[in-house]
């Protein structure tokens, strides 16, 4: 955990990555006076743990750091990075985050993945991480999650994660900023756009050009913790009471 603020941010990674992820973006945000904690998911110490979890002890775990960091910080907000981003969209079901922010989050599976992936692990357990695409800046390299072999079972968990986040959408009631890039390989850009489409309050679209998947690591980060800080700052500061509503800062590359 880094900073000291009454604003706090739980940070999440993504599947089979690690907090490693995440902590550039833990440490822009302290630097805005806020409690920043980055959070392991369940399951996400190994691959054999990672093939035992289910996707409610991914939002379990969450819960828990959320818990956690709301002792000291009467006002969280909750940024996942892709899977981690559909864990944060479900936790606000059972708490009131401050706002929320995904990054390179998926709407849905793709079909075809999801079809073989089902067929895949009755027969293969793991498979391994055939592109591991590190971050294109020598600096960040080291934040890089290391490649692992992946479950194909946990990719199930990953549909029904994603299965809950469509029903939740309709019912959440915070801020909602959604960072997309552009080059993004793993994710299409519709996912950006029917998330937004789906959340009945503010929903923004934030583009990064010039980033792929992990975008915190990525060429556009600068700018992704930079928007991200100027659409937390009234939620966070208590300039709004914590309330979702019509404030929050414009998109750097909004749909």
């Amino acid at each position: 955990m880094v900073g000291r603020g009454a604003g706090g941010c739980l940070l999440l990674h993504g599947f089979s990555g690690s907090p490693l992820e995440m902590i550039p973006m833990a440490d822009a945000l302290a630097q805005h006076g806020w409690t920043a904690g980055v959070s392991e998911l369940a399951g996400h110490g190994s691959p054999r743990d990672l093939a035992r979890t289910t996707w409610r002890e991914w939002l379990a775990s969450a819960d828990a750091a959320f818990r956690e960091l709301r002792r000291g910080c009467p006002r969280v907000a909750v940024i996942g990075l892709s899977m981690g981003g559909a864990v944060a969209l479900c936790l606000t079901t059972g708490r009131q985050p401050a706002a929320v922010v995904t990054i390179s989050t998926p709407i849905r599976m793709k079909r075809l993945i999801a079809r073989a992936s089902r067929v895949a692990a009755r027969v293969v357990p793991y498979v391994p991480v055939l592109m591991k695409l590190g971050p294109r800046e020598r600096a960040m390299r080291r934040y890089q999650s290391p490649a692992r072999q992946i479950p194909l079972r946990a990719t199930q968990e990953v549909e029904r994660l994603l299965d809950e986040m469509r029903e939740v959408l309709p019912r959440v009631r915070v801020p909602v900023l959604i960072a997309q890039g552009r080059r993004d390989w793993v994710i299409p850009r519709e996912s950006a756009r029917e998330i937004a489409a789906r959340v009945p309050g503010e929903a923004r679209v934030l583009w990064l050009p010039h980033s792929g998947h992990v975008a915190t690591l990525d060429r556009d980060r600068r700018v992704l913790f930079n928007e991200v800080a100027q659409f937390l700052r009234p939620y966070l500061d208590g300039e709004t009471g914590g309330e979702a509503g019509d404030g929050g800062a414009g998109d750097g590359a909004a749909d």
